[in-house]
């Protein structure tokens, strides 16, 4: 089951129901049909779990509410589609309970894509509205299983992302108000037709899931979010002495040949007692670290002064040419 299914699946399991909770599902799953030459509307999914979900959101709201149930394969993998028909009286008077349907003193029908106004004046109906629309229409995911080795290309190609497909521009621009309220900045994009409302942010995602009470989603991101923070900063460390130890072996090599240098032509003996005992020791521990030259000298000196030995050396080696 993937982390959003997970995400939906918890949701769900609270079984709490509102009418605007119902109003945001039916806007991004549903659709208006002729049932029995009366107008109704139908869920459609392929989670049968939502649509039991809806199902039960319906009968709270219409316990009259009659359903008619049907399946059917969408593609060449055997997908199922589950649809959730509302006979038509029932499913008439919920859209206009809900502000969805309307009629003009001339008899027009009018549709709203947001639901009534009402429906989103206090905090716990913005939530769940949004909740609803989420439920029919959004996805989330997080990165799982951070390749350790290349975790560079890791945190570029799979991050956090959360969104809301929506049909029309009206519903993504309530999305993002209604998110601002939460003090959540989303962003909105046109793909394929649809507006997507999407979050990047697992901060932001982490909120939201909180507003859903979705507090076992919640846990998991902020596991996998320490997770790949700790393989980050573990990453960030190996690149350092990885750096560290590139940078002292490239010095080795500059001393080693700035010392030969000199052997071959005035000789090690020839320099001054306490550049020779470097050079020598240096000689002995070819890719030794300069805490390791330290060691191997007979005289203790700090770390500054064998760095200026060394510069010596160099420079000498130069003028012997």
């Amino acid at each position: 089951m993937s982390f959003s299914q997970e995400v939906k699946q918890e949701i769900m399991a609270l079984k709490e129901g509102s009418a605007s909770l119902l109003c945001g599902a039916i806007l991004s799953s549903g659709s208006l049909v002729r049932n029995g030459g009366g107008l109704s509307f139908e869920i459609t999914s392929e989670s049968q779990a939502y649509i039991d979900f809806v199902a039960g959101l319906i009968s709270q709201e219409m316990p009259s509410a009659k359903f008619e149930r049907r399946e059917e394969n969408v593609s060449f993998k055997q997908k199922l589609r589950h649809e959730l028909l509302i006979d038509p009286v029932s499913g008439r008077q919920i859209l206009i309970d809900l502000g969805i349907l309307s009629f003009e003193k001339n008899g027009e029908m009018a549709i709203s894509r947001t639901g009534a106004p009402h429906l989103t004046i206090e905090r716990e109906e913005k939530i769940d509205f949004i909740k609803g629309l989420f439920l029919g229409s959004g996805s989330i995911s997080i990165p799982e299983d951070v390749d350790v080795e290349n975790i560079s290309k890791s945190l570029r190609n799979s991050g956090y992302h959360m969104e809301w497909s929506v049909q029309n521009l009206e519903q993504a621009d309530l999305i993002t108000t209604l998110l601002a309220e939460e003090d959540i900045i989303s962003r909105l994009v046109e793909r394929n037709e649809n507006y997507v409302v999407y979050l990047k942010e697992a901060e932001a995602i982490s909120q939201v899931l909180g507003l859903f009470k979705a507090y076992k989603a919640v846990l998991k991101l902020e596991n996998e979010r320490a997770k790949r923070e700790m393989r980050n900063l573990v990453n960030r460390q190996a690149n350092c002495i990885s750096a560290n130890i590139d940078k002292s072996v490239a010095a080795a090599m500059i001393q080693l040949d700035a010392i030969e240098k000199i052997r071959q032509t005035i000789g090690i003996d020839s320099l001054p007692e306490p550049l020779r005992e470097v050079a020598e020791a240096r000689l002995k521990n070819p890719e030794g670290s300069m805490n390791e030259i330290l060691e191997a000298l007979p005289v203790k000196i700090s770390k500054g002064a064998l760095s200026q030995r060394f510069k010596k050396i160099i420079a000498l080696s130069k003028e012997v040419l």
